[in-house]
């Protein structure tokens, strides 16, 4: 066998490992499930934002089984089609509403206008939402103080 041929040989066979060694762990498969809701802040529906599901159930292999999803909510409701959903399990909720700040920064090429976040930490980056979904149809309402 001539040295080049050897070489691709290797190079197929390290592939061919690193392929099956990091794809196909039926492991980490997981369930998704379609979730709607409201989302009120101080009483009202929140007008718009973001809302996030992060899996924060069984860690496997180092890694927590599911995928964190984003849906835009819209006067106070959001919806999340089963193909995209939740993960089924436990998931921590984060909802993000960003506003004008009225200011401008120097960003690279111009100034932009700067936004600032006004819904509170403790339900977006240190969030004490948890939710449990479940395979189907899901209604998760929040409502924020």
């Amino acid at each position: 066998m001539n040295l080049s041929r050897f070489y691709i040989y290797l190079v197929f066979g390290i592939c061919l490992i690193l392929f099956t060694a990091c794809g196909g762990n039926s492991a980490l498969e997981f369930t998704r499930a379609q979730v709607e809701g409201t989302v009120n802040y101080k009483g009202e529906p929140l007008e718009e934002g973001l809302i996030r599901y992060v899996p924060d159930g069984e860690i496997i292999n180092g890694q927590v089984a599911g995928k964190p999803i984003f849906a835009k909510i819209e006067q106070g409701k959001y919806q999340i089609p089963a193909e995209k959903g939740a993960t089924v399990g436990k998931n921590r909720v984060e909802v993000t509403r960003y506003v004008e700040a009225g200011k401008q920064g120097n960003m690279s090429g111009g100034k932009a206008e700067l936004v600032k976040q006004i819904i509170p930490p403790k339900y977006n980056s240190h969030s004490i939402l948890s939710v449990e979904i479940k395979e189907g149809k899901n209604t998760q309402d929040f409502d924020l103080k």
